[in-house]
């Protein structure tokens, strides 16, 4: 047994006792609603060649090893970003899988399993992709606070599900030749590894449909004999996959699955949307966390939701994005004061999206937004085939988002509309739709300042730290906020970060206490999407009553 299959081993391990929490991995955004929905550009790119290699051609960064983390799914993320950043730039980046692996904002700590979603809401929400120089893999818990993101990624495409031990491979073939490697969850059935791997020939045919493993699909080979199996599948044809599990394991880090593998298909995504950080200067967002759920909202296959903002500079809205969960998702986006004023609002861009996932559209006409004044960005979309057109981050097992009243709202008709978080069940939701804004100057050159309050609390209860964001204009609109306390000695006892914080925004950071008595420092610093930070951390004290027996040294009052 190589090295790598040894470590993968071991982080399988981990994997299950971490599977409750995710809920295991859904069958991707598009779920059942993917198959047959339409026809797709893959239609019309066929027919595809016999075999295909994306090494041939460069557009593959070399293999990595998770070592011994459950990080799967964040080095086939991030390998997919890294073919298609080679595929348009024509040179190859390294991206760091540790950031993503600290800074993911979920449930999981730096590792687990976890759906493609949770990468995408990471990079969309342009706090990654950063070099791997900046945060080498493995450092778990010990990425820096504040990297600029390097590239901002504005498109996630979500492949229709392929009936697995099927030969419907034409979604599969079009993406790695147009874009790169596919994100695809499969089975590696780590028990059965002696039954359903060929060693020999670096081959794998499983009979499992259950997804334990992400990997990367970077070619094929229609005529791969159907003989080098381990067991004989129906027929000739496989995948070539690029592992995770270091050089070692297979052919140099690669193996074969079989076309007719029982879990390949079933979640397949396609991170295509690799940007210039100086596409847009602002993001506005609510969705920092990413889309867990669909919902609809009277319509059938059709609705309107909407996002409202405050503008945090004067400039040009200049683009939206939203998931849809379909190929051929018709929409239309517009944009007004308020949310009133969307059904008498022109129309600002309007056409149909091909593949399902995250997309970023361009306006058809810029719309002029102020500092301190309300816009709303609405879209209609019509799913063919799918009753809950409305994408939402709702709380889930792996994610516990925040919301407010006056942020989010859906609507049948466009008329008539209701605040999400009024609706049963979505009191903490917020629908997926992000507004990007270009300066009407230089850009945001200021940083954000987040203000902090302590508090005085009885060992054993809760204390409410409170802390508001404030940017001068012109504002990015979003910022990390990091809060940390520390003891009399300088320890931290407790510590957290909160991403895609709006400018103005407030909130409370109840926190249970455990520590000994004394004096405790709190502090908060903030830094934007823009790279422009904190100089200063603001401070604050919290003061813990107990038995002076139990403080810690160095924890008395000062």
């Amino acid at each position: 047994m190589s090295r790598g299959l040894r470590a993968y081993l071991i982080a399988a391990a981990v994997l299950a006792s971490l599977v409750a929490l995710s809920g295991g991995i859904p069958s991707g955004a598009v779920g059942a609603a993917g198959a047959g929905a339409g026809a797709g550009p893959w239609d019309a790119a066929a027919p595809f060649p016999a075999s295909y290699d994306l090494r041939a051609s460069h557009r593959v960064t070399p293999v990595r090893s998770q070592d011994d983390f459950g990080t799967c799914w964040i080095m086939a993320a991030t390998g997919s970003l890294e073919s298609a950043a080679v595929t348009v730039e024509g040179q190859a980046q390294d991206f760091s899988e540790n950031n993503l692996a600290d800074h993911m904002a979920s449930r999981l700590v730096y590792q687990g399993m976890a759906p493609s979603e949770l990468a995408a809401a990471y990079y969309a929400r342009w706090e990654g992709p950063v070099p791997e120089s900046s945060d080498p893999y493995p450092r778990p818990g010990r990425s820096p606070e504040y990297l600029r993101a390097v590239r901002h990624v504005q498109e996630v495409l979500f492949l229709p599900r392929r009936e697995p031990g099927t030969l419907d491979n034409a979604a599969v073939k079009w993406a790695v030749m147009t874009y790169g490697g596919v994100d695809a969850a499969i089975d590696f059935d780590t028990k059965g590894a002696d039954r359903f791997w060929n060693a020999a020939t670096s081959s794998y045919y499983g009979l499992r449909g259950q997804l334990d493993h992400h990997v990367l699909c970077v070619g094929w080979d229609d005529s791969y004999p159907a003989g080098d199996f381990a067991i004989r599948p129906p027929g000739d044809g496989a995948f070539l996959i690029k592992n995770s599990w270091g050089t070692d394991f297979g052919e140099q880090g690669y193996f074969w699955l079989s076309y007719y593998d029982a879990s390949f298909g079933k979640a397949l995504a396609v991170f295509s949307g690799v940007e210039s950080v100086d596409d847009y200067d602002a993001i506005y967002q609510y969705d920092a966390l990413g889309r867990s759920g669909w919902i609809g909202a009277g319509g059938g296959e059709s609705a309107w939701y909407a996002s409202r903002f405050t503008g945090a500079g004067s400039g040009d809205l200049a683009a939206v994005s939203f998931y849809t969960p379909v190929p051929g998702t018709e929409y239309e986006i517009r944009v007004a004061g308020s949310v009133q004023g969307i059904a008498a609002a022109s129309v600002a861009a309007a056409g149909t999206v091909p593949v399902a996932g995250y997309h970023t559209i361009r306006l058809d006409r810029s719309v002029a937004v102020s500092q301190g004044r309300v816009f709303v960005a609405a879209v209609r979309v019509t799913t063919p085939g799918w009753r809950r057109p409305v994408p939402v981050e709702r709380p889930s097992a792996l994610i516990a988002p925040r919301a407010r009243a006056g942020q989010s709202y859906v609507s049948a008709d466009g008329a008539s509309w209701s605040d999400l978080t009024t609706r049963a069940g979505l009191s903490q939701a917020n629908v997926c739709l992000k507004a990007f804004v270009t300066a009407a100057g230089a850009g945001d050159t200021m940083p954000p300042h987040v203000d902090v309050r302590g508090g005085i609390v009885r060992r054993g209860a809760t204390v409410r730290v409170r802390w508001r964001l404030s940017d001068p204009a012109f504002s990015s609109a979003s910022a990390i906020v990091v809060l940390t306390v520390r003891d009399g000695g300088g320890g931290v006892v407790a510590k957290r970060r909160i991403p895609a914080v709006a400018v103005g925004e407030r909130g409370i950071w109840n926190l249970r206490v455990t520590w000994p008595a004394g004096r405790y420092e709190v502090s908060g610093h903030a830094s934007d999407v823009a790279g422009m930070r904190q100089a200063t951390a603001s401070r604050a004290t919290v003061v813990v009553r107990g038995s002076p027996a139990s403080a810690w040294p160095g924890s008395a009052r000062r």
